[in-house]
């Protein structure tokens, strides 16, 4: 029986030496860690990861090339190409980097293993890619978050049901749980920055100058323009940065948390929802085509129709003044979490899928080597 290897690309900076503040409870786990977790529980599988950082340190020419093209994610399909031949399983934490790779191994008449995320597969560019390049031949598992990105693969990329797969987001459910802290009820939450629609809260809010609204309007990932840093905001609004115990911190002494979000077909907002429904708090998020497959209104959380400024006071205000329905709310929020969407499930789905795709890996070294030499023959 052939070993496993396996390469982990990643499109961003990878968090090291955190294992310690991890292990004390400090630091959510990283998906990826958790995911190089679970690959290693053969004790002979070897995980490799490769990420922004190791673009950055990349002198070969063709990478370089590639970079210049096609930014850093075309960049770490390039260097993940080039060294194929090592692995028997790619794996592409983002489309974003899942296609360009799927293209370069089209060139091969044989493949490795290649599985990867699917975060949203609706723009108009991905289209191109999946109905024209036909990028999904080379790839063995495509994971969606939500169910609206699933039927558009399915429907209008035609993608097989065979490679499609819809799994729950992530959230550390050993970091973010409840903690033994005084509860602010006179105070709520929200965080991040992806598609968050923060002018409609806060023109909910503004009429309710006892409430104290906490933004953390930050994300490491969004690309999106913080929407509360060139506004007046009201006395009783404050947006800032956290870290991530400030973080927890913030979501275990308020109320409830509540994710605004712009209309949009794909799980934006999801972390923020997961990570206070782990925490055993009632979650008030607006309903939007994509943000359908975790809460369920009235039994784990509370959903309010994009861009409505008088349901959000509605929605508030009947948490502010109803424990009961607090305290259900976030006890069913937790048990989904548990039950659904604990990183420990994905991390096992994720490496189960993997497992499946490989390819051994000198298997793959020598079918590479025998394409090669065939072309300069």
């Amino acid at each position: 029986m052939s070993v496993m290897k396996t390469l982990l690309l990643i499109p961003s900076v990878v968090k090291t030496g955190i294992e310690t503040e991890v292990a004390m409870g400090g630091h959510p786990m990283m998906d990826y860690h958790a995911l190089a977790a679970a690959l290693r529980q053969d004790p002979e599988a070897t995980v490799e990861i490769l990420d922004y950082d190791a673009v950055d340190r990349e002198t070969a020419p063709v990478v370089r090339l590639a970079r210049r093209i096609g930014g850093r994610d075309a960049a770490l399909a390039m260097m993940a190409f080039r060294r194929r031949g090592e692995f028997s399983v790619l794996f592409s934490n983002g489309e974003n980097v899942g296609i360009p790779l799927a293209l370069l191994l089209g060139l091969l008449p044989r493949r490795v293993g290649h599985v990867t995320i699917g975060h949203r597969l609706s723009t108009g560019k991905k289209q191109l890619f999946f109905r024209l390049l036909k990028a999904q031949r080379r790839l063995d598992k495509i994971f969606v978050y939500a169910q609206s990105q699933y039927d558009w693969a399915a429907d209008r990329l035609n993608i097989s049901p065979e490679q499609l797969s819809l799994i729950p987001f992530h959230a550390d459910d050993r970091f973010y749980q409840s903690q033994s802290v005084p509860i602010n009820l006179d105070q709520i939450c929200a965080a991040g920055l992806e598609w968050r629609d923060y002018p409609t809260l806060i023109s909910a809010v503004e009429s309710m100058p006892d409430l104290s609204v906490k933004l953390a309007a930050a994300s490491p990932w969004s690309k999106h323009k913080d929407e509360t840093a060139e506004r007046t905001l009201p006395a009783n609004v404050e947006a800032r940065r956290y870290e991530y115990r400030e973080l927890r911190d913030l979501y275990a002494e308020s109320g409830f948390v509540v994710v605004p979000l712009y209309q949009t077909d794909f799980q934006a907002g999801v972390t923020t929802i997961l990570e206070a429904m782990a925490m055993g708090k009632a979650v008030i998020a607006t309903r939007t085509a994509g943000q359908t497959d975790v809460i369920t209104d009235g039994e784990n959380g509370l959903t309010v129709a994009p861009g409505d400024v008088e349901g959000w006071q509605e929605a508030i205000q009947r948490l502010r003044s109803d424990e009961a329905l607090r305290q259900r709310l976030g006890h069913n929020a937790r048990r989904w979490v548990e039950e659904n969407a604990t990183l420990d499930h994905w991390a096992i789905r994720i490496a189960q899928s993997l497992r499946d795709a490989a390819v051994p890996a000198a298997v793959n070294h020598l079918e590479s080597v025998s394409h090669l030499h065939s072309k300069q023959v």
